[in-house]
Order: structure tokens, then C-alpha cells, then sequence
């Protein structure tokens, strides 16, 4: 058969009839490639083996067949357990805490870092606060000018109670509803806190609205003071349940019946505190029992129906 360079093994077959055996396309094949005259075959040891093969192991070499890890690696596997040895389970997922959330703990952080510099631009205004928490200025009594520092440091500790007021109820509807909500918890945060600061505006509006109709500039005044402060006294207090609860050891549970304790308290000290200003001349106890429902119990119990709304249709009902 004439040598031809450069043809494939594929074109030195098809250049046979269709009737050549198998025997006669290897000789041709043979023929034309001449092998074994320059080819350099390797003496080492095949590690690849075939089923069924076994080879000598010489030490300290490690040699694997298709049936048996090497030694090495502490185990062997065998025919019958090859199908299942690489089977992958897959494990259970490790269940969302806030604890393990980078942004729960981002906000806490700096929640606590703005409380400290409210604290120290505002020292002046809360020890001011505190001394009238539980007692009114008399009318002809000149009090001190605010600052607008002070003022602007209390309304940021304001938007800061909104913030652990949503992480509170976050945690809540952890506790109680579990991983089962179809968003996602950043964005299941971020619905509470804006259903928190929908809920603040509405107790200022209301506010704003009454006092405008029925009491004079100067208790209106007392009473946006007093309610800013009791407002960042809540957050303050919040924060360092929340600290415990998510950086320490308090349970939920726990955190959330401290967290409710401290919700009432506040009330009570609203209460207190609007009659001390509005009514502690009138005498109208049915009056300002009316007042106190409409603008701060009313708004309070639309905020949670609201958000137990909102859980009811974010849930996954399996």
C-alpha cells in the first residue's frame, strides 16, 4: 500500500473497499503508520486502571484502581458502596436570626453611637425635661430658650425610637410566625419601619390639630417638648434591650414582655404628662380620658393592626 504524509487514520480506512474486514483495515492502518519504531512508550506505573484490574502496590508508591481509594486516605471503597459513596444529602438550612444579620446589627450600632452624640449635644435640654417631667412651669415662669441643635438632636433620637420599634416587632414576628414570609427580612423591616413612622406622623398631626383648636400656643409648646422627649426617652431605653436581645444573652420572649413594659410605662407617663399641662385646671377627668384614646391609643392600636395585617398576607401559609 503506497505511503501517503499527513492522512488521518480515518482517511487510510475509508480508502479500503466497503467490504474490508476489521483484521485488513488494522493492517492497513499498521501498515501505514509503521508503530513502534519511534514511538517512546512510558515504563511508569498506570494509576488509572480499568474495572477488574489490580496492580502491585510497591511502597512507598500509592496506587488507586477504579475500585479502591488509595490507601492514603484512610478508607476503601468497594464496588457494592460506590454508587451511594457520593451521593449528596442536603442538610437543613441554618435558620435566620437577627443576630446573624449584618444590617440588624449596623442599625443597633449606630443607634447606640446617636444616642451617645444626641445625649452629649442635648445634655442641657434632658436635664431640663427630666427636672419638669413630672410637674408643669408655671405661666409666669421665663423659661430658657432651646437650641436648634437640641431640638434637632431629640427629633433624630425620635426617628432613632422608630427604627428599635421596628426591629422590636421584627423580632415579634420572628418569634411567633417564624422564616415563613415571602420577602425578604431586610424588606419585611423596612414595611415595619415605615408603618412606625406613618405612625408617628399621625400622633403629631393629631396633636397639632387639637391643640390648634383648643388650648393656647404656650401649653401647645410644653406639650411638643414633653412628648420629643418622653418620644427619645423610649428610645433609649429600647436600645439596650435590644442590645442584650440580639447581641447577648436575653431570649425573645423576655426582650419582648421588657420591650411591652416599657411601651406601657410610656403611656402612662403621656398620660400624666398631657394632664399636667391641658386638664390639671379644668378637673375634666371623662375629658381628658377622651383625649388620651384619641390620640394616643387609637393611633397605637391602628399601628398593630396594621402590622398583623401585614403579616397576615406576607405569611407563607403551607
Amino acid at each position: 500500500m503506497p505511503t501517503l504524509p499527513g492522512k488521518s487514520t480515518y482517511q487510510v480506512i475509508h480508502q479500503l473497499p466497503d467490504s474490508a474486514s476489521e483484521w485488513q483495515k488494522d493492517s492497513a492502518v499498521q501498515a501505514y503508520f509503521n508503530p513502534g519504531q519511534e514511538n517512546q512508550y512510558s515504563d511508569r506505573i498506570d494509576t488509572l486502571g480499568l474495572p477488574g484490574q489490580h496492580y502491585d502496590r510497591p511502597a512507598p508508591l500509592v496506587v488507586a484502581d477504579s475500585l479502591e481509594y488509595p490507601s492514603a486516605y484512610g478508607f476503601k471503597m468497594t464496588a457494592e458502596s460506590q454508587p451511594t459513596a457520593h451521593a449528596s444529602v442536603m442538610a437543613d438550612p441554618v435558620p435566620y436570626s437577627p443576630g446573624r444579620d449584618s444590617l440588624v446589627g449596623s442599625l443597633l450600632i449606630g443607634s447606640f453611637l446617636i444616642v451617645l452624640l444626641a445625649t452629649a449635644v442635648s445634655r442641657k435640654f434632658m436635664g431640663r425635661m427630666t427636672r419638669n417631667l413630672f410637674f408643669v412651669d408655671n405661666q409666669r415662669t421665663t423659661s430658657v430658650p432651646d437650641t436648634t441643635g437640641e431640638l434637632t438632636a431629640q427629633g433624630i433620637m425620635v426617628g432613632v425610637t422608630s427604627v428599635l420599634l421596628a426591629i422590636a416587632y421584627f423580632c415579634f414576628s420572628l418569634l411567633y410566625k417564624g422564616n415563613r414570609f415571602m420577602l425578604h427580612p431586610h424588606q419585611l423591616l423596612g414595611i415595619y419601619w415605615l408603618a412606625v413612622v406613618g405612625y408617628f406622623v399621625l400622633k403629631i398631626l393629631l396633636y397639632q390639630w387639637v391643640g390648634w383648636v383648643f388650648f393656647d400656643v404656650k401649653k401647645i409648646e410644653q406639650w411638643n417638648k414633653s412628648q420629643l422627649f418622653i418620644t427619645a426617652l423610649e428610645g433609649m431605653v429600647l436600645l439596650p434591650i435590644l442590645l442584650l436581645h440580639v447581641f447577648g444573652p436575653l431570649n425573645a420572649p423576655t426582650m419582648l414582655c421588657v420591650a411591652l413594659i416599657v411601651v406601657f410605662l410610656v403611656k402612662i407617663l403621656t398620660f400624666y404628662k398631657s394632664y399636667l399641662i391641658f386638664f390639671q385646671r379644668l378637673g375634666a377627668f371623662l375629658q381628658i380620658i377622651l383625649y388620651f384614646c384619641a390620640l394616643e391609643m387609637i393611633p397605637l392600636v391602628g399601628l398593630v393592626g396594621l402590622l398583623e395585617i401585614l403579616n397576615k398576607n406576607l405569611v407563607i401559609n403551607f
